[in-house]
């Protein structure tokens, strides 16, 4: 693979060291000092469902990474790393949904089966993620910078991958195409953000016989996310129609 074709998704990372088989998940809005002649890639996550797989799709497209390195401090409401080491542990359930995880809305509905157990099997996730209790977020996407006892942890635990480095993975890489992973990131946080002002504002204004968990949303041309919320019979867009079910769903009530 050459270095103009990884990662295949856009995202904040940087790479290092194309021979490395340490990849850093700084969580959130993290300052690290990470030390990217030893790591492979070090990126933030701050959601617990297109975050999340936009790292499993760069993760499985390049098979010499076999460690994930979770760092950082948890967030609130998101909880990203909860459900990246849930993810490790315990996989997806028949929805795609995280198992055990404590996240909002922890659906991976954007990529197949296939490259969430290529992700487990790959990958070694390590988790050095603290505090792991979250206080209610005060202030929009904060930011906060590792102290020089952090940073010697990640720098320790890089080391540690070092030592322990199994080589690259023998299976292939995996490429995903996902339009939901392709938007920039602020037009899909924008589109996210404008589904749960509309499914909220149902909430509100229409009687609870309309509000029928029962009722899922209408694709209309699933590969531009455009579907039909029959709920009161209006077409939107999102990134993907699955995610705007589960988005719908969460709003219910329904998890």
């Amino acid at each position: 693979m050459s270095d103009d074709t990884w990662p295949p998704v856009a995202g904040n990372y940087r790479i290092g060291s194309r021979d490395s088989p340490a990849a850093v998940l700084v969580i959130g809005n993290g300052v690290a000092d990470v030390p990217l002649d030893l790591v492979h890639i070090s990126g933030t996550m701050k959601t617990e469902n297109l975050g999340l797989e936009k790292v499993i799709v760069n993760l499985v497209a390049e098979p010499r990474i076999r460690f994930l390195i979770v760092c950082g401090r948890e967030e609130f409401g998101h909880f990203p790393a909860d459900a990246v080491t849930h993810l490790a542990s315990d996989g997806t359930d028949e929805r795609g949904r995280v198992i055990g995880a404590r996240s909002a809305i922890p659906y991976l509905c954007n990529i197949p089966r296939e490259a969430v157990e290529r992700f487990m099997m790959q990958v070694e996730v390590i988790d050095i993620v603290h505090p792991k209790e979250a206080d209610e977020i005060i202030a929009f996407d904060p930011q906060y910078t590792f102290d020089e006892a952090r940073n010697a942890e990640l720098k320790a635990t890089v080391e540690d991958c070092l030592t322990r480095d199994p080589g690259r993975l023998e299976e292939g890489p995996i490429f995903v195409r996902s339009r939901a992973l392709e938007l920039e990131t602020t037009k899909a946080t924008k589109s996210i953000d404008n589904m749960a002002i509309e499914f909220t504002s149902q909430m509100l204004r229409l009687p609870s016989e309309k509000l029928s968990t029962e009722a899922s949303v209408v694709s209309l041309a699933p590969e531009f996310g455009v579907f039909l919320d029959v709920v009161d019979g209006v077409v939107r867009e999102g990134p993907s129609v699955e995610f705007a079910e589960r988005l719908r769903l969460y709003y219910r009530g329904v998890r």
